[in-house]
């Protein structure tokens, strides 16, 4: 706790800017996890889409985000940071408001298409910032803080959709305009959106910055560099880890349903995960303040690669229970120290680009999974029949659990020393 509070003092003497970019990731997430979370019963509830054309729908705007994601950092290392933010934080502006108040179908989808650019650009753009507006000494805690912020963020949208959609089941007249509840919650990530074109005006670029002349520009600097390819290994690694993530939302929900009965509240059970990174990452970024990022993230990953273990051992919802808390023990660990590593790595004004690459195996990899969850499900634990779920967890572990072994011992062809003090 004392190690946690010197930490945030160090951190309230940072620029203002700093502070402005916490308000607006808060808000940013309120906004994405809102509209995510609620997009395909808009779509098939207000709009008439059938299941598969809601799902097709969503599954295009999201694979958009992603691949603009490698995109946004470049242009935001050539435009800086300020004018990325503002035309980043517009594009969800104006995205939002023709999904709010679009009033055709035609208008909708123009919408999630102009907001594609804004979700895509903010997370690189937003962690760069992070990395420019910190110091040496308080870049991990600047991380943990942001990345606690992120997760508050997840946290709030579930009640305010929750009681939108209870309150409002028929739907509700604003200012003269009839909304159904998905629109109701859509507002509010569309006055998210708009506070945040605000304070991206009163944002300042860093000093010192030398700015790519243009994205192709960037792209070739950064992918020539060696130190590149080897974080890019290393990335790929981890991305193993990550995956786990991609089961608990695609493999472990049926599998939790089909094992505990249709009434098993999945949902809350999961929300221990949000609710125990807000309350820890703060403190365990403050024990390994003083070790090295590198071989922190690999602790981190080996608990969360071994948390899966525990559903192997036994189909029981104690288990399931310590899986959750144990791989949120690890992400802890890991992952706002990983957003650390990638910033300081990266050379100086370049961060945002490597922000967004560090996105590809990621991008790569969802399709695997998701076919893989499947088969898994498929195999071992059907919706009817015999079942010996046990094995798709023995699976999981095993392939999730080569990453951090892998890490380990390549340790010294990947681990890479800052860029700068």
């Amino acid at each position: 706790m004392a190690s946690t509070l010197d930490d945030l003092r160090k951190l309230l003497q940072s620029p203002r800017e700093l502070w402005l970019i916490y308000v607006m990731k808060l808000l940013e997430s309120i906004a994405y996890f809102a509209i995510y979370n609620v997009l395909v019963i808009f779509l098939s509830a207000d709009l008439g889409y059938s299941d598969v054309e809601a799902g097709g729908i969503a599954g295009i705007w999201l694979t958009a985000i992603s691949l603009l994601v490698f995109v946004s950092g470049f242009v935001a290392d050539t435009l800086g940071l300020r004018s990325a933010l503002l035309l980043a934080t517009v594009s969800c502006g104006l995205g939002r408001a023709l999904v709010t108040f679009g009033d055709s179908r035609a208008l909708v989808l123009l919408g999630l298409t102009v907001m594609v650019w804004g979700v895509a650009s903010m997370k690189p753009t937003m962690n760069a910032a992070v990395r420019a507006y910190s110091t040496p000494s308080t870049v991990a805690f600047a991380f943990s803080l942001y990345y606690v912020l992120m997760n508050v963020g997840s946290v709030v949208q579930g009640p305010i959709i929750t009681q939108f959609r209870s309150l409002y089941r028929d739907g509700a007249v604003v200012m003269g305009v009839e909304m159904s509840s998905s629109e109701l919650v859509f507002a509010v990530g569309l006055i998210a959106s708009l506070i945040n074109v605000g304070l991206a005006t009163l944002v300042r670029d860093p000093v010192g910055v030398t700015r790519a002349a243009n994205p192709a520009s960037a792209a070739r600097e950064v992918i020539r560099e060696p130190a590149f390819w080897r974080f890019m290994a290393f990335i790929g690694l981890l991305t193993m880890v990550r995956l786990v993530f991609q089961h608990a939302h695609l493999t472990w929900p049926k599998y939790a349903i089909r094992e505990f009965g249709e009434s098993f509240a999945y949902a809350n059970y999961w929300a221990i995960n949000p609710a125990l990174i807000i309350l820890l990452t703060p403190f365990a970024t403050a024990a390994t303040r003083s070790l090295p990022v590198y071989p922190t993230i690999v602790f981190g990953a080996i608990l969360s690669s071994l948390s899966v273990f525990a559903m192997a051992f036994s189909t029981t919802i104690t288990a399931s229970v310590v899986f959750i808390v144990v791989l949120s023990l690890g992400e802890a660990l890991w992952s706002p120290r990983l957003y650390e590593y990638t910033a300081t790595i990266a050379p100086r004004g370049r961060e945002a680009s490597y922000m967004g690459l560090s996105e590809i195996p990621l991008f790569l990899a969802k399709p695997v999974v998701g076919f893989l969850s499947g088969w898994l499900l498929t195999m071992w634990c059907p919706a009817e029949g015999p079942r010996n779920s046990t094995l798709i967890w023995w699976v999981v572990g095993g392939m999730t659990l080569i990453a951090p072994v892998g890490m380990l011992f390549l340790r010294r062809r990947l681990e890479i020393a800052p860029t700068r003090a």
